[in-house]
């Protein structure tokens, strides 16, 4: 049931209005920010669309296309929604912009201590329907951004997490768009996906370099050089030796996970999974998954090395 039917019937059976909840609503209405791209044509009332609003007349839900078979299921039902005409995206982006200018208009009229419920109902109204816009035109895109995301998706950039930050590209799009210069929106959104899909990948390469650098640069011996071994010195350098040839049979990320995680070579502090994966460009649960992986590995090497014969005979003897 739409938030507006809801008002409606509570109205008519003359429930009493809580004071406490509508100046609530009213100051949240008053800090949020509403944002729309103006336009001229917005001076003259569109009574006919109001009227629309108000009376739960409004529509926006467009006809079910048929999509690619070849789309995973969530996929699919993202591209159920097909492509606007050019004469519909104009409609439904004046729509949308207007309705939040007329929000944005009555919302300064509206004053936590004059409780003025009618006029508060008709801006949550129109924003309503606007947010309702919003989502057709992203739905009615989410196969161009499909399309734009896959010409990005290598090995290193998965094509899930490429369409996360597309979808998101988006999302911006549609927010930003000015629907009288005369473009298509597609146009549009095709450059602001494509130009930030870039950039999201030009900077995990800088900071995938930056991590090479700093990996070539890490060693072991900056720890180890500090400290005063209680063995002997040729047991120290099979152990050190020991230790560098097994933390080499892992790959770049891996060294730097177990090194940031037990605070080996030149990291002093034990990292959290959260730090590590802002550094590296991926998700909090991919270092765990990485972590599990690069430990594997330590115990499988370690298990076909002869660790007792590293060690002087005198120091294995030690309880």
């Amino acid at each position: 049931m739409q938030p507006a039917t809801i008002l409606r019937r509570a109205n008519k059976s003359r429930r009493p209005v809580d004071n406490r909840l509508v100046r609530e609503r009213i100051i949240r209405l008053l800090r949020t920010e509403i944002e729309f791209i103006s336009n001229k044509a917005f001076r003259t009332i569109d009574r006919d669309l109001e009227r629309q609003v108000l009376e739960d007349r409004f529509q926006v839900s467009g006809p079910v296309s048929a999509v690619p078979r070849s789309l995973p299921a969530h996929l699919a039902r993202l591209c159920e929604s097909p492509m606007l005409t050019p004469e519909e995206e104009q409609e439904l982006f004046r729509n949308m912009n207007y309705l939040k200018y007329r929000a944005n208009v009555l919302r300064s009229r509206l004053n936590p201590h004059t409780l003025d419920v009618s006029m508060l109902e008709k801006v949550e109204r129109f924003l309503a329907a606007a947010q309702a816009i919003r989502d057709h035109i992203i739905k009615a895109n989410m196969r161009l951004a499909i399309s734009v995301i896959k010409k990005f998706v290598t090995p290193q950039h998965s094509f899930d997490e490429m369409l996360s930050d597309g979808i998101y590209s988006l999302m911006q799009a549609v927010d930003k768009f000015d629907f009288d210069r005369g473009f298509r929106f597609s146009t549009y959104a095709y450059r602001a996906i494509a130009r930030n899909a870039y950039r999201a990948i030009m900077k995990q390469q800088r900071d995938t370099v930056r991590l090479a650098s700093e990996l070539d640069e890490l060693n072991l011996d900056s720890n180890l050089a500090h400290s005063e071994p209680s063995m002997d010195v040729k047991t120290w350098t099979r152990l050190r030796g020991l230790l560098n040839q097994i933390m080499g049979q892992l790959d770049r990320r891996e060294r730097l996970i177990i090194r940031c995680r037990f605070a080996l070579g030149g990291h002093r502090k034990v990292k959290t999974f959260q730090t590590i994966a802002e550094r590296l460009g991926i998700s909090k649960e991919r270092v765990r998954q990485l972590e599990q992986r690069a430990m594997a590995k330590l115990r499988t090497i370690a298990a076909d090395l002869n660790m007792e014969d590293v060690l002087e005979p005198s120091l294995t003897s030690v309880p």
